[in-house]
């Protein structure tokens, strides 16, 4: 019953520190739910740093701050780092380490969204949430309990907060294009208005892709930097109809 207690004011605390809402909260002794948590946070961080196959200072960075707000230190900083240089290693079991922090957290939890949430902004540190990314992360969202939806929703209000704060900076690197938050950018980007019919989304995702596939480059003599803009233009589109459906809850 004690060790259960524990765990909980040690979860409260830490959603608390994490989110921001009291970020000097005193971290009451977590034990093996702190073990746990920490373990999951940081081999998923390192293995999504590693994931395009090289790690850049902005992301060790993002992991310090993270060990920072969990405050982090002596031997619990050292295992923190230690897990997040074995995530990095594809042969790393992160299902593992994600269910016995799922233990903890439970499912469906305000901490498992913010862990979800961490865990997305990560992503977002090297640009636009790409494939390798979204298939691990919706991954590690399932066994929190959410749907796909529901991860791409998390995924794009994970975005859209920021670029509102690097709306706010004008100096931010990834600060988008004339201050859109990421949700008006995806309908921009299917060329449809906020209030859409949702039918709409999908005829408009099918009509994009099928004028903008980068297959239909292939059979011709379009250069490589050609092929590369139809790639990142079906990239963006397919993106962009993905966070419509995860947004209004549809099918993708």
């Amino acid at each position: 019953m004690l060790t259960a207690l524990t765990s909980k004011a040690y979860r409260k605390a830490l959603f608390k520190r994490l989110s921001g809402f009291s970020a000097a909260a005193e971290l009451p002794a977590g034990g093996r739910a702190q073990q746990r948590l920490s373990r999951a946070m940081f081999m998923v961080l390192g293995r999504l740093a590693k994931m395009d196959g090289r790690v850049t200072q902005g992301e060790i960075d993002y992991a310090d701050q993270i060990m920072q707000r969990m405050a982090l230190v002596g031997e619990s900083r050292r295992q923190a780092i230690l897990a997040y240089d074995q995530g990095k290693y594809p042969d790393a079991d992160l299902s593992e380490s994600v269910a016995l922090a799922v233990k903890v957290m439970g499912r469906r939890s305000a901490l498992a969204k913010l862990f979800l949430q961490i865990q997305c902004e990560a992503a977002y540190l090297k640009g636009n949430l790409r494939l390798k990314d979204k298939m691990l992360l919706r991954d590690v969202a399932e066994q929190f309990g959410y749907s796909k939806s529901e991860f791409l929703a998390i995924a794009s209000a994970t975005q859209s907060a920021r670029y509102q704060r690097f709306d706010a900076n004008p100096g931010g690197e990834f600060m988008e294009p004339q201050g859109r938050s990421f949700l008006q950018n995806a309908y921009r980007v299917l060329q449809l208005e906020p209030g859409v019919a949702d039918g709409e989304i999908r005829r408009a995702y099918l009509r994009m892709m099928s004028r903008y596939h980068p297959d239909k480059l292939v059979s011709t003599d379009a250069s490589e930097g050609a092929l590369r803009q139809a790639q990142e233009k079906a990239m963006a589109i397919r993106s962009a109809y993905e966070a419509l459906c995860g947004l209004r809850k549809l099918r993708v």
